[in-house]
């Protein structure tokens, strides 16, 4: 799904919004994130001047490692969230593979595969199929895709270890089956509310007033002239959309990656 200013007139055609229906958490904060104006004046910067650390304009002040195109979105968008804002990032060290089979080939997962070359020699991966998502830190092992690699974890914690946790239960299940579990990464039960949420502020932002954006997304009898009045319900069914949408610019998207 595509977005910018010129192409809110999309908020209409629920097919355009179709592959969020699978996406995970992590990717709504990406489109809500690339919808920001402020997000996307820093990538336009960024790809003339290189941002400097600490400033408004890196993409760590945004919780990334790199920054994503604003124009490309679910499911061709790969962002790659810091550990520090996402808590389903599995830490560890990869170390050069011995004799010992227990090992992971990261190169036979490359079509899921974004990875960022951090400070310190940090590698940050991320699996994806563009609608669910597995990320890790991994320390050592220089080139991560090029053989097998052993695999140390840091866990610590009760409540700190469960994101990594299930991160790793993602992760051995997508390297014994190839595919990413749809067990494991279960469809979010508020996705089409989100949506919604997604469409409203398109709607908003292509300079659609609340009675079409009512008629359009929740009843027909919203068209009508005596809406407010005939259909209370509905009038403020729309009034609670507009605020929910309005509160996910700025820091609200952070809020899908807790």
């Amino acid at each position: 799904m595509r977005w910018s200013r010129e192409q809110t007139a999309e908020w209409r055609n629920a097919a355009a919004y179709a592959s969020l229906q699978q996406a995970d958490r992590s990717l709504f904060a990406w489109e809500w994130l690339r919808r920001d104006p402020r997000y996307r004046d820093a990538a336009a910067f960024a790809q003339k001047v290189k941002p400097q650390r600490g400033t408004g304009r890196s993409p760590g002040v945004w919780g990334l490692h790199a920054f994503e195109n604003p124009e490309v979105g679910v499911p061709e968008a790969r962002p790659l969230w810091r550990g520090d804002v996402h808590p389903l990032v599995l830490k560890g060290v990869a170390q050069p593979a011995t004799a010992s089979a227990d090992t992971v080939e990261f190169g036979k997962l490359a079509e899921f595969a974004s990875l960022q070359h951090g400070l310190g020699g940090e590698q940050h991966l991320l699996l994806s199929d563009g609608l669910r998502t597995i990320r890790l830190d991994l320390a050592g092992a220089g080139v991560l895709l090029a053989g097998p690699v052993e695999l140390h974890y840091r866990l610590f914690g009760l409540r700190s270890a469960a994101g990594a946790v299930l991160a790793l239960r993602r992760l051995l299940a997508l390297c014994e089956s190839g595919r990413f579990s749809r067990s494991l990464h279960p469809r979010e039960a508020r996705a089409a509310r989100w949506i919604l949420e997604l469409r409203v502020h398109d709607a908003l932002a292509s300079g659609a007033g609340q009675r079409e954006i009512a008629a359009v997304l929740l009843s027909q009898t919203a068209a009508e002239s005596r809406w407010r009045i005939n259909v209370p319900s509905v009038r403020l069914q729309v009034q609670r959309l507009v605020r929910s949408a309005r509160s996910r610019l700025g820091n609200g998207y952070r809020a899908f990656l807790l």
